[in-house]
């Protein structure tokens, strides 16, 4: 347990100097420049949100898509240990906080991870 301990703060370490090293204005401005095209996988339901406050696909996506929905998720995981940093919690809960938030505003028909697994549209 001790070594698994410290295997993830290094890995929090390490994504925290990533974080500081880029911009995070930068990032911001990535996931704006995404944010039509993750909204047009949402509303064609091959892309939900997870429990965990990441992009999931729940149909089948072209490798354009996969790509998209990998480097909204690799900015979202800065975003979450940028957070986490600041205020002591961890990535994780970030991202199940966040995932939360994202339900409650998602339009009606985005695809939803419910925390047992299970996906439902919102209605």
């Amino acid at each position: 347990m001790r070594k698994l301990t410290a295997i993830l703060s290094l890995a929090l370490l390490v994504l925290g100097l990533q974080v500081r090293a880029q911009d995070l204005g930068a990032i911001k401005q990535r996931m704006k420049d995404r944010l039509d095209s993750v909204e047009a996988l949402k509303i064609a339901k091959t892309v939900g949100e997870d429990s965990k406050g990441y992009l999931q696909a729940v149909g089948d996506i072209s490798a354009t898509d996969k790509a998209i929905v990998e480097a909204e998720n690799a900015d979202r995981t800065l975003v979450y240990a940028a957070i986490a940093a600041k205020t002591g919690a961890t990535p994780e809960d970030v991202g199940k906080s966040r995932a939360k938030t994202i339900a409650q505003s998602a339009a009606p028909g985005v695809m939803l991870q419910a925390p047992d697994g299970t996906w439902y549209e919102k209605k």
